[in-house]
Formats: C-alpha cells, sequence, structure tokens
C-alpha cells in the first residue's frame, strides 16, 4: 500500500496509466478519509488520460442506488453506448445467477473489446456505495485486467463500510492492483498549494498556519482560501465556505462518529473519550474510534477543533432544545471531576439544572470571574443563578451578587436595583456581606438617605458581626464622611481609626481598610507628611495585583490635597499603562483621576484626553455623583485652551442635584467658576466661588490646595472692582502658602501676580517678587530669563508640561513654576495669549540660547 497526498498518488495513476497503455493493465483502488481529494484526484487522471488519446468511462455509486442491481455497471455500459442490464428480473434464483453470470460475461468482453482500439482508463468513484452485483462485476474485471489495455480506478472512503472490504483484499493480495492511501497534506504539500495560486498569494512561510488550520485536508484547504477577503492574507480566517465544508465532512460520518463530533462541540477541549461515551450514551470504546476519525478528517487534533468555526458549525446542526440537553447533561456529568467554571459554562448554555450543587457552581464561578477582571462571565453566570432561584433568600442573595457584577460594566444598570435591594434588606433577605456593599452602590448614585438607612441597621448589629464585616463597614463610613461631608459628618469621629494607626505598615492583604486608613487619616489631620508616606506605601502595594479603585483614588487624593500634583500625575500615568485588562469601569476611574491632575498641572491637552476617555468608557448616566470629576476636568482644560464652545457643553451634561453636597460637586462649582471667569460672566464666577467657600467652611474641609477658591474670587473681585476684598482673599491666601505645609506654588505666584495687578505692597512676610516681575500691564519678552524664554515658546507651540520637561531635562514642576513666573511678567492668563506676545521676543535672545 502506497499512502501519499495528492501530488505524488497523481504521479503514481499517471505512471499505471503509462504502463496500462502498454499492454500491462492495472487496478487502483485509491482510499482516503472525505476531503482528501480522491475526487479530484479521478478528475485529474480522467483529464490527463483524455488529453493523451484514451477513452475514458465514469461512474459514481450513490448510496440511493445500492439495492438497484448492477446500476454502477449499468453506468459504465451507458457511457460505453451499450444497453445497461439483463432484462427484467429472473424468474427464479438460479435464473437470475445466470442472468448475472451473463452481464459480467458481456461486460468483460465489452471492455477489452472497446480496449483493443483504445486505451480504456475507467472511473468509479464512492465505491463503498455500489451494490453487489456491481461489484461482483469489477472484481470479475479487475482479476483479468492484466493483459489488457485497461486502466481501473476505484475510489473508496477509508471508513468504508463492511460491504466495501471485498475491495481492499483483493487490491492488497492481487500483484497487478495498486492500493493507494491518500494522506494529509503537509506542510511542505500546502505550501505547493499555495505556490500553485494563481494572482497575489499568502506568502510562502505562512504555509504551517494553514495547514495547521486545515488540518491537511485539500477540501477544507480550499474553503479557507475560498474565505479569503484579501488574497496575499498570511492567516486563515474561516468563513462561510469553510462552516459548509465542515457540516459537508460531517454528513459523511454515521451516526455514532456524527454524535461524537456534536459532544465534542459541546464538552470542548480535553474532552475524554469515556466522558463521550457516557454524555453521549454509546458503547465504550465508540467515541475514540469516531475522535481518530475526526482527526484524519482535519477537523480535529487529538480531540480538539482545529478550528473555532468547526466546532460552531458542528454545534449548529443542533436543534436549540437537543444542543441546551445535551449541555445539561454534561454538566451533570462533570461537576464532580471538573472545574466549577467548566461546569458553570455547561449550566449557562443549557439552562440550570434542579439538582442543589449548581446554584453554588454559578455563583463561585461568578465570584472567580470578578476576581479575574470578568464581569461580562459573572453577569451571566449570577443571571442564570437568578432565573433558577426559587428560595426568596437566595434569590436576594443571588440579586446583590449581580448588581456588584453589573456596577463593574454599566454602573447606570446598578440603579434600577437598589430600591429592591433595599427592601431585601429591610426583610432580613440579605447577609451582612451583601448589605455592607449596597451603602456603596447608595452612595455612587446619590442615594444618601438610604445609605444613612443601612448605616444605623448595620450600627445596631455591629458588635455581633464577624471581624471582616465589622471592617468592612468602617470602610464604607470613611468613604461616606469623605463623599458626604455633611450627611456623612457623625462617622467623621466615630471611627475605629486613629493616628495611631498609620503607623502600621499597609499592604496588598486588605487595600480596602488601607485606603479608608488614609482617607481617614487625611479628613482628621490633612495631608502631613506621614499621610503622604502611607499613601505612597499604599500605592506601592497594590499598583502590582490589580490594585481596588477605592484604595487607589484614596491615595491619590491625598496627592492632590497636599499639591503634589507631579507624584499624583506619575502614579496616574502608571495605573493607565497596567489598566488595558481591567474593566471600563476601572479604567474610567482611573482616567478621570488622571484628568482632574492633568488638569490642575496645566497639562490641558491630556487632561482634556483622558476626560474624553473617561466619558467614552462609561457614559455620563452611570457617574452618579462622581460625574463632577471628569466634567470639571475637561471645562478647565477647554476654558485654558480657548474653546468655549466645549467647556459650554460640559454644562449641557445633566448632574444629579445631591451632588453638590459632595466633593466631586465641589470640583464642578470650582470649574464652572473658572469658565465664567474666562467668558467674563464676573458676577456668575464670584457666585460660584462663595459657593466653593461656604460648603468648604461648612463641611470643614479648607485644607484642600487642589479646590483653592480665594485666587479665583479675587480675580473676579479686581475685575468687579472690588480691590479692597480682592486684596484681603489674596492676603489670606498667601498666609494659607507660608504656614509651613508646602502649600502649592502655582497659588502662591498667582496670588503674588494679582497684589502686583493691584500695584499693592504685599502682606508683611511674604516672599518678593521674582526678578524682573512686570507690572499689571505686563513687560515684554525680554525681561524672561533663558530659562523662562524656553518654556514659555515651548508651550506656546502646544507642548504639554510633561513634553517640556522632557525636552529640557528638568522637572514637570520646574516647568510649571517657569510658566507661571513667565506669565505673571508678561501679563497674561495662559497659554492662549503666548503666541502673540512671544512674537517680540528679539532677535539676540533666541529661546534655545
Amino acid at each position: 500500500m502506497l499512502t501519499a497526498d495528492g501530488r505524488r498518488a497523481r504521479e503514481v495513476l499517471e505512471d499505471l496509466f503509462a504502463r496500462a497503455r502498454e499492454g500491462q493493465g492495472r487496478a487502483v483502488l485509491v482510499t482516503g478519509a472525505p476531503g482528501m481529494g480522491k475526487t479530484t484526484l479521478v478528475h485529474a487522471l480522467q483529464d490527463h488520460a483524455l488529453s493523451s488519446g484514451a477513452r475514458v468511462l465514469t461512474a459514481i455509486a450513490s448510496r440511493a442506488e445500492r439495492e438497484l442491481p448492477m446500476g454502477v455497471i449499468g453506468q459504465l455500459a451507458a457511457a460505453a453506448g451499450e444497453p445497461a442490464s439483463p432484462e427484467g428480473p429472473p424468474a427464479d434464483a438460479d435464473a437470475g445467477r445466470g442472468a448475472t453470470l451473463r452481464a459480467i460475461d458481456a461486460f468483460h468482453r465489452l471492455m477489452h473489446g472497446l480496449a483493443e482500439h483504445d486505451p480504456l482508463v475507467i472511473t468509479v468513484d464512492d465505491a463503498h456505495e455500489m451494490d453487489a452485483a456491481s461489484r461482483h462485476c469489477l472484481l470479475y474485471l479487475v482479476r483479468r485486467v492484466g493483459a489488457a489495455r485497461i486502466l481501473l480506478v476505484l475510489g473508496e472512503r477509508a471508513d468504508a463500510c463492511p460491504a466495501g472490504s471485498a475491495l481492499t483484499s483483493e487490491f492488497v493480495r492481487n500483484p497487478r492492483c495498486v492500493l493507494v492511501q491518500l494522506g494529509r497534506l503537509s506542510a511542505t504539500g500546502t505550501e505547493s498549494v499555495l505556490a500553485a495560486l494563481p494572482g497575489p498569494r499568502p506568502a510562502p512561510e505562512s504555509a504551517p498556519l494553514w495547514q495547521r488550520a486545515s488540518g491537511g485536508s485539500p477540501l477544507l484547504l480550499q474553503a479557507l482560501l475560498d474565505d479569503r477577503t484579501d488574497p496575499s492574507a498570511s492567516e486563515p480566517a474561516a468563513g462561510e465556505a469553510f462552516r459548509l465544508t465542515v457540516r459537508h465532512l460531517l454528513d459523511q460520518l454515521d451516526r455514532p462518529a456524527a454524535r461524537t463530533a456534536h459532544g465534542l462541540a459541546v464538552l470542548g477541549d480535553d474532552a475524554a473519550a469515556s466522558d463521550l461515551d457516557r454524555l453521549l450514551d454509546l458503547p465504550g470504546g465508540t467515541a475514540a474510534r469516531a475522535m481518530l476519525t475526526l482527526d484524519a478528517l482535519g477537523l480535529t487534533e487529538e480531540g480538539r477543533y482545529r478550528v473555532a468555526a468547526a466546532r460552531a458549525a458542528a454545534l449548529a446542526e443542533l436543534a436549540p432544545e437537543e444542543r441546551a440537553a445535551l449541555h445539561r447533561s454534561a454538566a451533570r456529568l462533570l461537576h464532580r471531576h471538573r472545574p466549577a467554571g467548566e461546569v458553570a459554562r455547561h449550566l449557562v448554555a443549557g439552562g440550570p439544572v434542579d439538582e442543589s450543587w449548581a446554584l453554588a457552581v454559578l455563583r463561585d464561578t461568578a465570584r472567580q470571574a470578578l476576581r479575574t477582571n470578568d464581569p461580562e462571565r459573572a453577569l451571566t453566570c449570577l443571571r442564570v443563578a437568578h432565573d433558577a432561584c426559587s428560595d426568596p433568600r437566595e434569590r436576594a442573595q443571588v440579586r446583590a451578587e449581580l448588581v456588584q457584577a453589573e456596577w463593574e460594566v454599566d454602573p447606570a444598570a446598578v440603579r434600577a436595583h437598589l430600591p429592591g435591594l433595599v427592601e431585601d434588606h429591610r426583610a432580613g433577605l440579605l447577609g451582612h456581606r451583601q448589605s455592607i456593599p449596597l451603602i456603596a452602590h447608595l452612595l455612587w448614585h446619590g442615594l444618601p438617605e438610604e445609605a444613612d438607612a443601612l448605616f444605623a441597621d448595620l450600627d445596631a448589629v455591629e458588635s455581633r458581626l464577624p471581624e471582616d464585616c465589622k471592617a468592612q463597614l468602617e470602610t464604607m463610613r470613611v468613604w461616606f464622611a469623605h463623599s458626604y461631608p455633611v450627611l456623612g459628618a457623625r462617622y467623621r469621629e466615630h471611627t475605629l481609626l486613629d493616628e495611631a494607626a498609620l503607623s502600621r505598615s499597609v499592604s496588598a492583604v486588605d487595600p480596602q481598610a488601607d485606603g479608608a486608613l488614609v482617607l481617614h487619616a487625611l479628613m482628621s489631620q490633612g495631608p502631613t507628611g506621614t499621610v503622604l508616606a502611607t499613601a505612597e506605601r499604599l500605592l506601592q502595594g497594590v499598583v502590582l495585583h490589580d490594585p481596588p479603585v477605592a484604595p487607589t483614588i484614596a491615595a491619590l487624593a491625598t496627592y492632590m490635597h497636599a499639591a503634589r500634583l507631579d507624584r499624583a500625575a506619575d502614579w496616574c500615568d502608571l495605573l493607565l499603562r497596567e489598566a488595558d485588562r481591567r474593566t471600563p469601569v476601572v479604567r474610567a476611574i482611573l482616567a478621570a483621576a488622571s484628568a482632574a491632575v492633568e488638569s490642575r498641572l496645566g497639562n490641558f491637552e491630556v487632561a482634556r484626553q483622558r476626560a474624553d476617555l473617561a466619558l467614552t468608557l462609561v457614559g455620563p448616566s452611570s457617574w452618579g455623583i462622581a460625574i463632577g470629576v471628569p466634567l470639571a476636568a475637561k471645562v478647565l482644560a477647554c476654558t485654558a485652551q480657548g474653546d468655549r464652545e466645549g467647556a459650554a457643553e460640559c454644562f449641557r451634561v445633566p448632574v444629579p442635584d445631591v451632588m453638590f453636597q459632595t466633593l466631586p460637586g465641589l470640583h464642578y462649582l470650582q470649574a464652572r467658576g473658572r469658565y465664567h471667569l474666562s467668558v467674563g460672566r464676573y458676577h456668575a464666577a464670584l457666585g460660584d466661588f462663595h459657593a466653593c467657600r461656604d460648603l468648604m467652611a461648612a463641611w470643614d474641609l479648607d485644607v484642600s490646595a487642589s479646590l483653592s477658591w480665594r485666587v479665583y474670587a479675587a480675580e473676579a473681585l479686581i475685575e468687579l472692582d472690588s480691590p479692597a476684598q480682592a486684596r484681603e482673599l489674596l492676603a489670606e491666601e498667601l498666609t494659607r502658602q507660608d504656614d509651613g505645609s508646602g502649600g502649592n506654588p502655582w497659588l502662591k505666584e498667582r496670588s503674588l501676580h494679582l497684589l502686583d495687578r493691584l500695584g499693592n505692597l504685599r502682606p508683611a512676610g511674604t516672599a518678593t517678587a521674582a526678578p524682573g516681575r512686570g507690572t499689571p500691564q505686563g513687560s515684554g519678552p525680554e525681561e524672561l530669563s533663558k530659562a523662562e524664554q524656553r518654556v514659555a515658546l515651548l508651550a506656546s507651540q502646544g507642548c504639554t508640561n510633561r513634553e517640556i520637561a522632557a525636552r529640557l531635562f528638568v522637572t514637570a514642576s520646574t516647568v510649571e513654576q517657569h510658566l507661571t513666573r513667565a506669565y505673571q511678567k508678561l501679563g497674561v492668563r495662559g497659554r492662549a495669549d503666548l503666541p502673540a506676545v512671544l512674537g517680540r521676543l528679539p532677535a539676540g535672545r533666541p529661546a534655545d540660547s
């Protein structure tokens, strides 16, 4: 037996045809799995024989004609121009045998007579489907072909039914017969096929990719080539032609093999043959044999579908109810010895089963999915679990878990569940571990009264809570006090955290508690060195471990309150770089925090891009009270860039009224005031800054340099011709900046500049102005130092502070200080005014000198 691919087999047949022309007749049986190219090989031989002057007779056996005596012989006789078969049915068995013998003899004499005139090629495709009489007739010819100019070629499927085995036996023992086993294409064979394609074609080095995807099946390879949208594409992409070809191959299988193909598609990768036997209720060993057949077809490799589209095509052959039933059976079969996630996949695809273990599997899989940043999978599992719950308590708890997963995907979807969950809590259907996270969702969506009521319920039973629940509850109290300074005021003092707690080392063991620790210390002490050091340790401890959002934001807030904006910006950059695999909500929150930092650093293009990213990843309706942060950052950026319409568009986004009782509301008010200031609405601007003043005073939060209002209010007062009030506010600001806490250099410089505009002597004890400080109208660019010129020119060309720092090999803080002094000396408000002013730079003072 010769095993060869299609190219080598064609060479063999052409050689045998050449011998037959010289009177050395031969018979060839070509076998192979469906799709290996038997039909293509037979057609190629027919073309070659015809072009060489031979006579060609062809027939195709069919399963539908198996019971038709001499059906194949009739096709060949008709092709030769002779009557097909004996006339009428025989009267008895003996007469029937006699008629068959006469027909065999007549056919034999007919073929030999034709071969005397011209070489004769006889081909029969799908010979395994022949009727018994035709098979006997052809075997008679096979045994006597040696002395005639005849080449007889039969094509038989490798997994032919037992009725075809007589052919194989004859071709094995007869020296004038050749048995050719068509095998799969090698990578070299696939490369030859690709090289023979007309026009643009995949690169030769991509042949192994095409060979692996097709499994060496010429039929599947051609389907993949037909599906190409780009003729030169190097990687195969299965499409409609591939899908139809897979279905054709599956239709060639017997029922056990076809059922195995369907079961393998249901179970997925690494399905054990014994599992398939049990799943499909097949006799032992059946699936193992069928899996070898599927491998031979090129569809699978060691029990795995080579291409996902092949598995999908196998699944598509099943009726929906049959597919669901198989998935449920698979879940029952696998739940004792396979991972929960694999079992859950079948429960999701087939619907839950009645067994008690099913709900636990779905919930466990959902929790694991959330830990691995796959909330979509968690949602899918929990929705199935929720629909399957009949017990009210279990249903309520699953709904609470479902809400947590939904928040990771779309916080807006959570709001619809909140009233029902609050009722579940009041009815005692939720456990403490579900009620405590519910508080966070209520705070996010601007429902502080409902959250406060839950706190009251939990406060009453706190002594009976497990230690981990106590820690979670304490964390929620800190965030309530931080986010809602009035409604949460009672929790600013009522806390288990104290100054001594900061001395312990934070780590990634319980980052939520560590974040609450930092936030509590920030509220009680302000941004002291100890608090900043703790925030730094917290970020260092969690950044490599998929940092939770809340503690990360707590640490970043500490840097912003301390005006350590450069350090906050560095951390934001790192966190965003590492966040690609995080959920859209997490990435949006980090982007919004970065936008807030960059807008205060003066990197307005970066701030705008990240604010837009945050609002794209999570739509405005999903942000709850936090919407004020990305909107404020974008307003500040648009205002600084002179894009009034861009800023005004931000104010058309609806915001919840309760936001103005929160810290994000302060960000929003300050940004709105600065926008009003930029467009000359000084009364409106002053109203927003005074609102910031009143809220911060009422909340006892006048410790945040990032939310300072005095300097901007003073600027509005100057424009409203109230210099005395402006001087008073600027003096207060300078006193706060010189109180030893480090302050904000930019605010200090801005205060000094505004005092210069007022023509006023500075308050005693304040720093002197930088050399060359201009008059209220501003001096010329020649008054700038060389360093200030370089920075100002790069800023006028659109470079961000970070880009300028990188080009000049200085820190971003140094760039900010140079720009501040340049603005003051030039008498301009920002970058937008720099190009016109710097046009007066003398030729002898180049900025890059």
